[in-house]
């Protein structure tokens, strides 16, 4: 059925004329067979159609071929606007989940970090999500005839990041994995030896992309501690993509060497 406020606008888009305009009171009237154009107007308006795309449709019912594949056309058009919402819809629940995130505290705590050897991999990669890239590397060494005993690998893995400032490419930055053995390590990774380090630190809980939120309150609470920054900052992840696929489950600690 067709509201008298839709026939109205139909009348005024010129997409269904009345037959008669009663000039006394007002009242349209139509012939009967506008009836079917009024029925095909109101199946086309019910699978989304605009009112213009209606205008190019109604010719068509003359023409089988034709107007089905228009309407194939007109539902990949709606496919493509379904995957367009979901990915708003997306969107929506991840800015949600930040907001959420960065609404929670941060603690921010010192500690010292326990000298330990590692086998690293430093490279310049071209933005942080390809810090993969290198953790492929990394976990090569213990596959293949020519891998390191697992034996020889501690619990700590991390990633050190060697710029003073964020970028938005060109990173500077090492991953590294806690190493035991005395067994040569194949290029390009090598062996360092780090001494116990003196730290402001916190853990981020869930996705990376909450890291700048932690540095953030890091940085604040150096600054009320008169400390002073004193080496490069330096990821541990506790709980990992390797160990969890949901970045929900991931848990991060966050540190910054400190002096003062």
């Amino acid at each position: 059925m067709l509201s008298v406020r839709m026939l109205r606008h139909y009348d005024e888009r010129g997409l269904l004329v009345p037959a008669h305009v009663d000039p006394g009171n007002g009242y349209r009237f139509y012939a009967p067979a506008q009836l079917r154009t009024a029925a095909r107007i109101r199946v086309l308006r019910d699978t989304g159609c605009g009112i213009a795309q209606i205008a190019q449709l109604l010719p068509l019912f003359d023409d089988a071929d034709a107007l089905r594949q228009a309407l194939a056309d007109h539902a990949r058009s709606l496919d493509a606007a379904a995957q367009q919402i979901a990915a708003q819809q997306a969107l929506i629940a991840t800015v949600c989940d930040q907001i959420k995130e960065s609404a929670m505290p941060v603690t921010v705590e010192e500690r010292t970090v326990p000298a330990m050897q590692v086998i690293a991999l430093r490279s310049t990669i071209a933005t942080y999500s390809a810090e993969g890239d290198l953790w492929a590397q990394l976990a090569a060494v213990v596959k293949g005839p020519d891998a390191l005993p697992m034996t020889q690998f501690g619990t700590h893995v991390g990633a050190t990041f060697y710029d003073t400032d964020f970028r938005e490419s060109d990173i500077d930055m090492a991953v590294w994995w806690e190493f035991t053995g005395d067994d040569d390590v194949p290029a390009p990774f090598t062996r360092q030896t780090t001494g116990a380090q003196r730290v402001a630190w916190a853990t981020l809980y869930g996705p990376y992309e909450g890291t700048g939120a932690v540095c953030q309150a890091i940085g604040d609470w150096v600054s009320h501690h008169n400390l002073t920054l004193a080496g490069p900052m330096f990821n541990i992840y506790v709980v990992g993509p390797a160990q969890d696929p949901d970045p929900t489950s991931w848990v991060t600690e966050i540190n910054f060497p400190v002096t003062g």
